[in-house]
């Protein structure tokens, strides 16, 4: 798929679509990340936690280091503009855990999620992977609904360490293929 962008990273062109994140590109995620996170756990989770998990989770380093690792980063673009990112994995277990899924807060409800949702779990049968699993914050009905009105259930509870005295305390969701 075609992709321009200027040096300040506004679009110019790209079909819509998905789009594997590269260097080209890298730099339209954070500033999404960034505006959806407050939007999304602000109520739920410390500005202090927010403030320590965007560098962590969304530098360039980072996202090329799970690219390495064999992570599938996408883009999702309609009519020039950055609507979505996910990122997912076949693991050791042939579970395609998918880390994350996103939609910009000002076009959710829009079908959106639903079409990210649906290429991660073609990719999965398409592996022959035999389910797709990701966690979700116990707090985040909007994302646990979501995900239950597209057949995913939630399977077991877990607290991560993530550093700096924070946690990420979940539960993990999954959808059998």
């Amino acid at each position: 798929m075609q992709f321009n962008i200027t040096a300040d990273g506004t679009i110019i062109s790209a079909t819509n679509g998905f789009h594997l994140v590269d260097k080209n590109n890298v730099q339209l995620i954070r500033p999404l990340a960034e505006k959806i996170w407050p939007k999304t756990y602000g109520t739920i989770i410390t500005e202090k936690q927010i403030a320590y998990m965007l560098p962590m989770m969304y530098s360039n380093e980072r996202i090329f280091g799970e690219i390495e690792q064999g992570y599938i980063w996408e883009m999702y673009i309609e009519n020039n503009q950055l609507l979505g990112y996910l990122d997912y994995k076949l693991m050791d277990d042939n579970r395609v855990f998918l880390s994350k899924i996103y939609v910009d807060t000002d076009q959710q409800q829009k079908g959106i999620g639903k079409v990210m949702l649906t290429r991660v779990i073609d990719y999965a049968k398409a592996q022959k992977a035999t389910a797709v699993y990701l966690t979700v914050n116990k707090q985040n009905t909007k994302a646990i609904s979501f995900y239950e009105r597209n057949r995913l259930k939630c399977i077991k509870s877990e607290t991560f360490d993530i550093g700096n005295g924070y946690v990420m305390d979940d539960y993990i969701y999954q959808c059998n293929i």
